[in-house]
């Protein structure tokens, strides 16, 4: 067995190396289950770190209630500005469709409009289909699609669009659809953040 001399160990120059050493607290760190995710919580901390629930029963449960209808009721706020968008991008869909163009243009050019009616009809109701599921991509396509086409029409035509009743007809009808998708990528925006804050990791 091996002997060991501890005659020449430098026991002053051990002990303040044992001072400087930074210490770990061993102290009992006590954690809590969060009661909405079952989330391992700090006992100190007043909200569980994954969902946001109050950990003790004071008011910060009637706060994170209120808190929490408040945002239901803007994600229903969201979701109607986003119907409100697909029913007019399925509304653009139906009028494109029906060949306004066909009855109302020059002989020459009826059937090319009607094939590009045809393709802006499919081009809308595909995004309006597709706003069930992806809300946001679908509603920012068909904003851009109408904005263009709205600058095109206006600008193309610059003196009878301000000097004829039709013209500021389409001048109007053009903002007012402009408003109401933009209004929609915004409640789509809005409703994908408060979803992401509402759903349980």
């Amino acid at each position: 067995m091996r002997q060991y001399n501890f005659k020449n160990y430098n026991f002053q120059k051990l002990d303040r190396i044992q001072n400087i050493r930074p210490r770990l607290n061993t102290g009992i760190v006590q954690n809590i289950a969060c009661g909405r995710c079952f989330y391992v919580n700090h006992v100190k901390n007043n909200f569980c770190t994954n969902c946001g629930y109050p950990q003790k029963n004071d008011g910060a449960l009637m706060i994170y209630q209120l808190r929490t209808k408040h945002r239901t009721e803007l994600l229903k706020k969201s979701e109607d500005a986003v119907k409100v968008a697909r029913v007019i991008l399925f509304l653009l869909g139906s009028i494109f469709l029906m060949g306004i163009g066909f009855l109302f243009s020059s002989y020459y050019s009826r059937y090319t409009l009607a094939i590009a009616f045809t393709v802006l009809s499919l081009l809308f109701f595909s995004l309006a289909k597709w706003s069930i599921s992806k809300p946001f991509g679908a509603l920012i396509s068909g904003f851009v699609i109408v904005l263009c086409f709205s600058t095109i029409t206006i600008f193309g035509e610059v003196v009878s669009t301000f000097t004829t009743v039709g013209g500021v007809y389409t001048i109007a009808l053009s903002m007012l659809l402009i408003y109401f998708l933009l209004r929609g990528v915004q409640g789509a925006y809005k409703a994908g953040l408060i979803k992401d804050e509402m759903m349980i990791c």
